[in-house]
């Protein structure tokens, strides 16, 4: 063990895990030019809309879940506007609009997130060692690596989770309200995130219960109900001024469409023309045998995902045993009753959008108390290896640092598979040079395209852009007619069966003609309605 003398978090220790991450997160930046998938490419043409004053609003349209009308309309209606928010910030900090601007807040939150799971594991384990292997686990991050400096979520659940479970010791007034602004911060990222605020009530009830042992039942439960109230406050904090904005422009608290989701029999029905169709009574017509055979499907997809992507394979052992030992703390409990929640909603509520990166996304926000519980597993490793041994010696220090080099090389390699061998896009540049030779074709700045992914055509060209809707070549059609594009972008990954007819056969539909293809990318007109 190391001596009492030095355990101890010092500023020297937080400013080696800042500069570390700082350093792996300015790397990253310039590994990842454009955001890289869909997601972020969304967050990011947000930010852009912010900061040129156009407010919440969007001028594509991505899926048709909230119905819109035209182009710009309502943004925000599935996408929770956090990563928005953020990377607006960074832009109105530099005058520019650029995707680097908006990485600023991304950058920071990504070079903190370290610091604060090293305090959140010394405050559990009481060892400098320990706290400063979780610290480093938090830098070099596995999975969520490639994804930390773009604008997206993770980074922001990672730093808000390690500040949540980092207050979970004892209830006081400030820390009721600020665990309640956290819940709130995590559901203004996501929309899964609403589950952080029940869960808040039943820490905040239960520390405030705890503390008043020894008083009257009735004072313990007035004390616990002023720990919801107070977490209920914070939480308004943050997401009243956008749950009124809900109000006002959807009349629903929730976006329209947010209920579609849940009837859905398939992921690509997300990008449906037609999401009315997908109803309760739709959905049971499958039979009970089949959905429920689809929850379970997606609960083994999702513990696997647990295991394999937020465990970081490696990680899984050491986070069980740094658990039992840990197993009365009560930030402990929390998390693992709030992980299985997590796992049991998205599994049964939204299997699709859950294996389809929703629980390993959602799940960020515990990943600072796994690598805390890694690091303290290890711990019971290297403790129990010294005592069949005999023998007491440096085998902490050099598990942990073991421990540290396989995580970077674990992380380095997934950083070299997502980011550097695939290209780390997302059509982003083929969006560039299709619109080159829209342009050259005559299209006018105001021309709708249709594409698979609007938001990084938007971002990349300043051109308006639809989704090619999930179906056949009359939803297709309808939803061009509707929004007034002239031309679609037929990318072959993604498209129905049907709409891969239109691709290799456009001679057969009169109201497309063919412009031209780059690569295996075809490029068409669509023509006037008659």
């Amino acid at each position: 063990m190391i001596p009492s003398s030095e355990a101890r978090l010092g500023w020297r220790s937080y400013l080696v895990l800042f500069l570390t991450g700082l350093i792996v997160s300015l790397v990253l930046v310039a590994l990842e030019p454009v955001p890289g998938y869909m997601d972020a490419d969304y967050y990011y043409s947000g930010s852009m809309r912010l900061a040129q004053g156009h407010g919440f609003t969007e001028a594509i349209v991505w899926n048709y879940l909230d119905h819109p009308q035209g182009l710009p309309h309502s943004s925000h209606s599935y996408w929770y506007p956090l990563a928005s928010i953020l990377g607006a910030g960074g832009m109105l900090l530099t005058g520019k609009s650029d995707f680097l601007s908006a990485r600023i807040g991304f950058l920071l939150i990504a070079s903190l997130a370290p610091l604060v799971i090293a305090a959140l594991t010394f405050r559990l384990t009481r060892n400098r060692s320990t706290a400063l292997t979780a610290g480093f686990l938090g830098v070099f991050s596995g999975f969520y690596l490639p994804f930390i400096v773009t604008t997206d979520n993770y980074g922001v659940y990672i730093l808000v989770g390690a500040v949540y479970f980092l207050l979970l010791d004892r209830f006081s007034i400030p820390k009721s309200i600020l665990l309640g602004l956290l819940a709130g911060l995590l559901n203004l990222a996501r929309g899964d995130g609403l589950l952080w605020l029940p869960l808040t009530f039943l820490g905040a009830s239960i520390l405030a219960y705890r503390q008043a042992h020894g008083r009257p039942a009735w004072t313990r439960l007035l004390l616990a109900g002023s720990g919801i109230l107070l977490a209920f406050l914070g939480y308004l904090a943050v997401m009243g001024a956008w749950l009124v904005r809900n109000l006002t422009v959807f009349g629903s608290l929730l976006p329209p469409g947010s209920n579609y989701v849940l009837w859905m029999t398939n992921y690509n029905q997300l990008y449906s023309f037609t999401p009315q169709i997908y109803t309760f009574q739709a959905w049971s017509a499958q039979g009970w045998a089949a959905i429920l055979k689809t929850r379970l499907w997606a609960l083994g997809q999702n513990l696997g995902t647990g295991l394999a992507a937020e465990g970081m394979i490696v990680l899984v052992p050491f986070i069980l045993l740094g658990a039992w030992k840990y197993r009365n703390s009560f930030p402990v409990r929390l998390a693992g009753f709030g992980w299985l929640a997590l796992l049991f909603a998205e599994s049964f509520l939204f299997p699709f959008a859950s294996v389809n990166g929703g629980f390993f996304h959602a799940g960020a926000a515990f990943q600072p108390l796994g690598f805390a519980l890694a690091a303290a597993g290890l711990d019971v490793l290297a403790a129990r290896w010294n005592r069949q041994g005999r023998r007491r010696g440096p085998a902490p220090v050099l598990f942990q640092a073991s421990l540290i080099l396989v995580m970077l090389a674990f992380s380095g390699m997934l950083v070299k598979m997502r980011v550097i061998d695939s290209g780390w896009n997302e059509g982003e540049y083929l969006y560039r040079k299709a619109d080159v030779f829209l342009v050259g074709q005559g299209a006018q700045a105001a021309d709708v395209v249709m594409t698979r992914n609007p938001p990084a055509y938007y971002i990349m060209t300043g051109r308006q852009a639809i989704a090619i809707p999930f179906g056949d070549v009359p939803s297709l059609l309808a939803a061009a007619r509707k929004f007034d594009a002239r031309y679609v972008l037929l990318e072959p990954a993604g498209l129905s069966k049907a709409e891969m007819d239109l691709y290799n056969h456009p001679e057969n539909y009169p109201d497309f003609a063919t412009l031209g293809a780059l690569d295996d990318n075809h490029i068409l007109l669509i023509k006037p309605a008659p």
